[in-house]
């Protein structure tokens, strides 16, 4: 543990700032509401504040390198303001010199008292953060529950497995304590996240689908959005719930292919074949029609031929997926992907990015397109936006409330895949 200075906490103001996903976000606005609790400042301006804590990422290379930057930057500009350093970055890096107070991720609960006290460390405790209120949520419609931490499949190219450790379940009835709160302070869509959230639960004798039934039985007007989840995570039970209550389960599933032919899905130590991930695909629509199903994929893999390109295309296109989120290959040290040969020169992979990029596009599109002049449900989300349970953005062309539910007639499909419609009621 690295630690410099000490700290009149009444008179400090500390800035968050936060690379990665949304776990990593809603670890930043808990830290928000434990900075609150415990008597700091927290400023929203990184020219003034004495404080600046990072929650990092370390998924791909390029992130390390805005960290750096960031790092870097603060360092000239500001050369008395204290850098905490915590997230998944301090785990596999030992070169973070730059900063003034260095807090691993199994630690982060005790991050104030680092801060305060000179972080002996002997108070740590190795469980999952708290989350505790809504710091840094204000004027939201949507509010994040993180249900559990890590990751144990270790898949040749991801070093957040060594970064985060492995499964770690929040009990369910915190999370259910925490939901209701949410619901009680006026959030309409909850989403929940985790690490690997299709994994919840096996530490602690329980089903991601048990916990999502008990949930959506909760009494209000509101809806439950789930995070990137696994294909063979996605089971009988799951879709059943999606069935008997479509009003409050979105229907929007966001589930990670990474590669659409079985060469580099077994270099990567996925845990399906293309046929397999295609068969629960056409399973899910068969009994939920409207599903707007995206993906992951990462271009560029070593061994990765223009043949497996062309065929991953191909297969993305067949699977007509929603959109697509493309990520060019990144050596991660310390990963088994990383002493791979046959490595795909880096332009290579950016045109194949750009290529893909491209093809979500197209797809995003035609999704989009089945909703010409159909009428559709929409949680208002601000001034003339609102979000569909398939998560498409709708531009509302006549006033709503924000944070309601109203209707719109959809008469019109923008270039980007949104929808042009005009609120009908506020049902």
């Amino acid at each position: 543990m690295n630690t410099k200075v000490q700290y009149d906490k009444m008179t400090k103001r500390i800035f968050f700032y936060t690379f990665g996903c949304k776990v990593n976000q809603v670890e930043i606005d808990n830290l928000k509401e434990e900075a609150l609790n415990s008597g700091y400042t927290v400023s929203e301006d990184l020219k003034h504040t004495d404080i600046v804590v990072i929650n990092s990422c370390t998924v791909t290379d390029k992130a390390d390198k805005k960290f750096h930057s960031l790092i870097r930057k603060i360092k000239k500009n500001q050369p008395d303001v204290t850098i905490v350093t915590t997230g998944c970055l301090p785990e596999i890096e030992n070169n973070l010199e730059d900063s003034d107070i260095i807090v691993p991720n199994k630690h982060k609960e005790d991050l104030f008292q680092y801060i305060g006290n000179e972080g002996s460390g002997e108070n740590a405790k190795n469980t999952i953060i708290k989350n505790k209120g809504t710091a840094g949520s204000a004027g939201k419609t949507r509010a994040f529950i993180k249900i559990q931490d890590g990751c144990d499949s270790y898949c040749s190219y991801c070093i957040i497995p060594f970064a985060r450790g492995n499964l770690k379940s929040r009990d369910p009835k915190s999370i259910k304590a925490e939901f209701e709160e949410k619901l009680k302070e006026g959030y309409r869509e909850v989403v929940l996240v985790g690490i690997h959230i299709g994994n919840y639960g096996k530490d602690a004798h329980v089903s991601f689908s048990e916990l999502v039934e008990e949930l959506v039985q909760l009494q209000g007007d509101f809806r439950i959005r789930l995070s990137s989840i696994e294909v063979t995570e996605i089971d009988d039970k799951l879709i059943n719930l999606f069935e008997k209550y479509p009003r409050k389960i979105c229907r929007h599933l966001h589930i990670p292919i990474q590669s659409a032919t079985d060469k580099i899905l077994y270099l990567m130590n996925r845990k399906y074949t293309v046929s397999e991930f295609s068969q629960t695909i056409k399973k899910i629509r068969s009994r939920l029609q409207d599903v707007n199903i995206g993906t992951d994929v990462i271009v560029g893999f070593p061994s990765e031929t223009k043949e497996d390109f062309d065929n991953t295309v191909y297969n993305l296109y067949h699977m007509n997926f929603g959109y697509i989120h493309v990520f060019p290959y990144s050596e991660r040290k310390g990963t088994k992907a990383a002493g791979m040969k046959d490595v795909v020169p880096p332009k290579i992979r950016k045109e194949r990015a750009k290529f893909l990029r491209d093809v979500s596009e197209d797809l995003k599109f035609s999704y989009s397109k089945k909703y010409f002049g159909k009428k559709v449900r929409v949680l208002v989300e601000s001034d003339g936006k609102g979000l569909t349970d398939s998560y498409l953005t709708v531009n509302l062309l006549n006033y709503a409330e924000k944070n309601t539910f109203v209707h719109a007639h959809i008469i019109g499909i923008n270039i980007d895949g949104s929808l042009m419609g005009k609120v009908i009621d506020d049902q």
